[in-house]
């Protein structure tokens, strides 16, 4: 994220803190409300749906690579890469009533997403010997936001109410993308080379977001109030960095740091441009790659959270 998105974004930040602020201080005079209980607190959780990036684009070419591989040499794909899809969302967030009508939030929560899979082809390509290969990732996504919003309600009955509400909020990404692969090459049933590599990844980011969407409160009691809302949430972290492990047949284990870098290679039997994730210390210079850059992690998509608010005096 460049100088300029961070001064702007922490401009429209304090604007929207310090004119929510002022608003407080008006409304409280003009309706003589305790300052104190004006404060409550907000426990949710719930699922997610999520866009994911660059890991979902890479399973789902990696899938494609080998259906093209199997069909090309008449042979059979095995299993199919699952895409992170589906993820746990929850959030605890202190409120501030500023009237009846406006309301501010400033909060945290946690988003999990995981998926473990396996993929593979087995080939017999004239000539040659004939080839099992397994590949086998597990997966896992999570981000720590801070974030701040505002709320404007809209009273429905005596004791429920809608929202509306937007907000920026502050993402601590990570991934740990972990992977098994096996090729077997075989000769007359009897294995000739059996190659095995595992591969773990361990990385981290942070960057801005933002979020919008409705809610339905219902009034249980003055200090305890149901709590349903589904929002939409834009938030793509780049320039993942951190330490990749390395375990190959016939090496010793290796440990390097670097970054996570997406590009199209192509593949030189079935004459296609597939999606790669790649980890090296520095971008990736190389004439058979296009399209190279830093891979991304999209939070961004839907969630629909169910919880509790409580005033807290």
């Amino acid at each position: 994220m460049g100088i300029k998105n961070i001064k702007r974004q922490a401009t429209i930040f304090f604007l929207l803190f310090f004119s929510s602020v002022f608003l407080a201080g008006i409304t409280q005079a003009g309706e003589r409300l305790n300052f104190i209980q004006r404060f409550g607190i907000k426990i949710s959780s719930g699922l997610s749906y999520l866009t994911v990036g660059d890991i979902n684009t890479f399973l789902e070419s990696e899938n494609q690579r080998h259906i093209d591989r199997a069909q090309y040499f008449n042979g059979l794909k095995k299993g199919e890469l699952k895409k992170i899809r589906f993820g746990f969302d929850s959030e605890v967030e202190l409120t501030f009533d500023i009237s009846s009508r406006l309301r501010i939030g400033l909060g945290t929560g946690y988003v999990y997403g995981r998926r473990d899979s396996s993929s593979g082809f087995e080939v017999s390509p004239p000539g040659f010997y004939d080839v099992d290969f397994t590949f086998s990732p597990r997966i896992s996504i999570s981000a720590v936001p801070i974030k701040l919003g505002v709320y404007y309600i809209l009273p429905f009955s005596s004791k429920a109410t809608l929202f509306i509400n937007a907000g920026i909020g502050y993402y601590f990404a990570k991934t740990n993308f972990y992977w098994k692969e096996r090729e077997i090459w075989a000769e007359d049933g009897s294995p000739v080379f059996d190659i095995r590599e595992m591969v773990e990844w361990d990385l981290s980011s942070k960057g801005s977001g933002y979020h919008g969407g409705v809610g339905f409160e219902y009034n249980f009691t003055r200090n305890l109030v149901l709590v349903i809302e589904a929002q939409g949430r834009y938030a793509r972290i780049k320039k993942l960095q951190g330490d990749e492990i390395y375990v190959g047949t016939g090496y010793a284990e290796q440990n390097y740091y670097g970054a996570m870098y997406y590009f199209e290679k192509k593949n030189l039997i079935t004459d296609k441009y597939y999606s790669c994730l790649g980890f090296y210390k520095e971008k990736p210079d190389n004439p058979e790659y296009r399209n190279i850059r830093n891979a991304e992690l999209d939070f961004s998509g839907f969630f629909l959270r169910i919880g509790i608010r409580i005033r807290l005096f």
